[in-house]
Formats: C-alpha cells, structure tokens, sequence
C-alpha cells in the first residue's frame, strides 16, 4: 500500500514541476512582449525622426552636434519623432523607450531622450538616473515651456527641437540660464527691485548647501536643496519677482523633502526586464548606433501645445 501510494506522488510532483517551469516561461514570455507590443521604432541613430518633422540637411547637422556632445562628454542624447501616442502617456513611453533602447552608459546611466509627438501635440524630456541632478525636472520643464513649445505653437519643429537641444546641452554643463520674457516685469515688488541683481548669488548659495548637507549628514534635505535652488532661481529670472522665486523653490524643497525622491513621475520606473544588447546598427556613420546599457526612472518633464 505504501509503495503504491509513493509510486502515486511522483508523477504528480512531476506534473507539478512541468507546470511550474512552463507557468514561468509564460511570465518571461508575456513580459517581454510589453516591449515588443509598443512597436518601438528601431533604433537607428542618434536621431530617429519617424515623424519626418527635420530635412536631410537639419537632421544631419544635429546628428553632428549630438555626435559631438556624446564624444566630449560620453553623454547620449537621443532624439524621437513619432507621428502619434495612439492615447498612450507621454512619460510613460519617452520612460519605456529609452530603457528599450538603452540610452546611456550601463556605468553612468547618462542618456537623455527627447521624445516629439506632433499629432498628440507633446514633448518629453526624459532624463537617465545619472543626470538627474543636473537635468532636474524643474529644469527640463522650463527648457520645454520657453525654449522649445513657443517654436512648436508656430509648427516649427526643426528650430524648436535645435533650440531644446541646445538648452539641454548647457543645462547638464551647468551652462543654462532661460531667456528674459519680460512677464511680470510690470508687477515687480520693491524687494525685488532693490535686491534683483542678487537673485543668481541668492539661488547658487542655495544650490551651494547641497553638498555642505551632505557631508553633514542631513542627505534627504540635500537632495532637496539642489532642484529647489535651480528651480526658484529660473522662476525668479522668468518672472522678475524675486518673492514669486523664493516660494517656489521653498515649495519644490518641501515637495521634495517630504516625499523622500526628486526623481518625478513613476512612469515605467519599474517595468520590464533589461533589454540585452545594442539596437538599430543600420546606416549611421557608416558604422551603426547604439545605446550603451543605460537606464531610466522617470526624471524629466512633459509639454503640450
């Protein structure tokens, strides 16, 4: 009785294991295909413009300073048009295709993808984790609202990507300062008239507590000072009003503070695998283009027009 009742458990713990093994290979299966189901372009080089919204010539001088950026700084900024979002969330696919298509080094996590969806009327600014400090959310907001959108409302899409290029290339070298407006210039206090050539001193001095923070120990505040800072300092450089500056980044310091992250939206931050291996390789230079390993986690900003 016993033997026979042995002789019973083995066949079912080995339909057990074979369904377990063919339960996992089903999940790898299906999440791997969330990739495949987005239909991502391929990735063909530092400019892929689905969209078809740059000339020959345009395309092929951005492609030149993108090449030139990368080589100085190993940085890879990645630009994508792509004609609509088909309902889908910009953050969530610019999050999407660029750990798809791995932008950046897998050592720095240094990519930036610039998403373009001109039927959908967006942008995005999707920042790698390793130029998060430098390309804040803030940050990347403003170059979208002043530097790239006021170029799109005007359907010129070549300057305003150009332009939005340009901007991030000087913000991650600490380089960008947003053009004067003139908005709110009318209604500037008294403080701010008496003490407007301090705003940059007064905001670097803020920035400047980021690493005296740290080395203090207090990390979740510090995290904090560095996107305040820069983002108080361009809404007091945009406005003229140097009161309207010092809430906001008193605001962004205490969104980020009690939040624990100043990473921005989650968008994709967690899922999917790694994608193995480099992609596109097709007609770039001569000798293809690929991503180097690069991650992303949802730092960046989004615009619409």
């Amino acid at each position: 009785m016993l033997i026979n009742t042995v002789k019973g458990i083995r066949p079912i713990r080995e339909t057990m294991k074979a369904t377990v093994l063919l339960s996992l290979m089903v999940i790898a299966t299906l999440g791997n295909s969330v990739y495949a189901q987005d239909n991502f372009p391929a990735l063909s080089g530092r400019i892929v413009d689905v969209a078809n919204l740059l000339s020959p010539t345009e395309e092929t001088t951005l492609t030149q300073k993108l090449a030139a950026h990368e080589a100085d700084t190993s940085n890879q900024l990645v630009i994508a048009t792509i004609p609509d979002l088909n309902g889908a969330d910009i953050a969530d696919y610019a999050n999407r295709l660029g750990r798809f298509w791995q932008i950046g080094t897998s050592e720095e996590d240094n990519g930036v993808l610039l998403v373009v969806a001109p039927n959908a009327r967006k942008v995005r600014i999707e920042v790698g984790y390793g130029l998060e400090g430098a390309l804040t959310d803030a940050l990347s907001s403003i170059i979208i609202q002043q530097e790239i959108l006021p170029l799109f409302r005007k359907s010129d899409y070549p300057q305003g990507i150009n332009n939005g290029v340009d901007a991030i290339i000087k913000a991650i070298a600490g380089e960008y300062t947003a053009p004067e407006t003139g908005v709110g210039n009318s209604g500037t206090d008294e403080f701010s008239k008496k003490y407007g050539n301090f705003i940059p001193l007064i905001f670097i001095a803020i920035v400047g507590l980021t690493e005296f923070l740290k080395r203090s120990g207090y990390r979740k505040a510090s995290r904090g000072a560095f996107p305040a800072g820069f983002g108080g300092l361009f809404m007091a450089l945009g406005t003229g009003n140097l009161l309207i500056g010092l809430g906001i980044a008193i605001a962004l310091f205490l969104l980020i503070y009690f939040k624990g992250s100043g990473g921005g939206g989650s968008g994709g931050s967690t899922m999917g695998p790694t994608v193995g291996g480099g992609f596109g390789g097709g007609g770039f230079g001569g000798g293809g283009f690929s991503g180097g390993g690069g991650s992303f986690g949802g730092g960046g900003a989004s615009g619409s027009w």
